[in-house]
């Protein structure tokens, strides 16, 4: 993908996915699905999404889970929940 995200929308697909990983629980049991993290974004935005994820792996803030039947999952680090919560608020 040629286009560049812009600060704001970078920060804003960030807190959505950590947002969405949150109110579904995926911490140490559970998990969320890419097709998941990516519904409900605009169709421009969803190419951007991998590195976003990619970026959150790198900080420590979400973990790849592991690959399902389903397809490729991921869950928050338990560990970081305090640091998750400050930016979700």
């Amino acid at each position: 993908m040629g286009k560049k995200l812009d600060e704001q929308d970078y920060l804003k697909i960030k807190k959505n996915i950590l947002k969405r990983l949150y109110s579904s629980q995926a911490f140490s049991k559970g998990h969320l699905l890419y097709e998941r993290l990516t519904a409900g974004l605009p169709p421009h935005l969803r190419g951007c999404v991998d590195d976003i994820l990619k970026d959150l792996i790198k900080e420590e803030l979400v973990i790849f889970y592991g690959k399902t039947k389903h397809g490729d999952a991921y869950q928050l680090n338990i560990k970081k929940l305090g640091e998750i919560e400050d930016l979700i608020i």
